[in-house]
């Protein structure tokens, strides 16, 4: 018999990983590769704001998937016996950390006219940004282990 629900849930699975790694991908590409890159060409700004303007479906597209698959996701872990309490703390550290990197994601474009400086700059610039996401990443992998971890009691 075929486990349509698995093959459901490992569906939904592989689209939240796949937009995990677009988003934090691209991003780690903008900006490891793409800034410095335009910053030692004389450009004025505009290749960089295209480049954004071009990503940004892209990230808020990934943002869509990552919210509908990651309630499904967690309905569907948290209704298990496998999931203890180590798993629910690290699934909520991991939730509040995607949250902020959603916010972050969402201001990005409104601070490109006025920089901000300091801690609140630091916070909401693009390394935040994908210092966050690589977090949550490894977070998944907690989130596994733990899982499996429990499932084998």
């Amino acid at each position: 018999m075929v486990d349509v629900l698995g093959i459901i849930l490992l569906i939904i699975r592989w689209a939240h990983a796949l937009a995990a790694v677009v988003w934090i991908g691209g991003s780690l590409f903008m900006l490891l590769a793409a800034r410095p890159a335009l910053r030692s060409a004389d450009t004025g700004g505009l290749v960089s704001r295209a480049l954004a303007t071009e990503f940004r479906p892209i990230v808020v597209t990934a943002i869509a998937v990552l919210i509908v698959s990651g309630v499904i996701l967690t309905v569907d872990r948290l209704t298990s016996d496998a999931a203890g309490m180590a798993y629910t703390v690290v699934l909520v550290a991991k939730i509040l950390l995607a949250v902020y990197a959603f916010v972050v994601a969402w201001l990005q474009p409104r601070r490109r006219d006025r920089p901000a400086g300091g801690i609140a700059g630091a916070m909401t610039g693009p390394v935040a940004l994908t210092v966050a996401g690589v977090i949550v990443i490894g977070l998944a992998d907690v989130l596994t282990w733990l899982f499996e971890k429990g499932l084998a009691g």
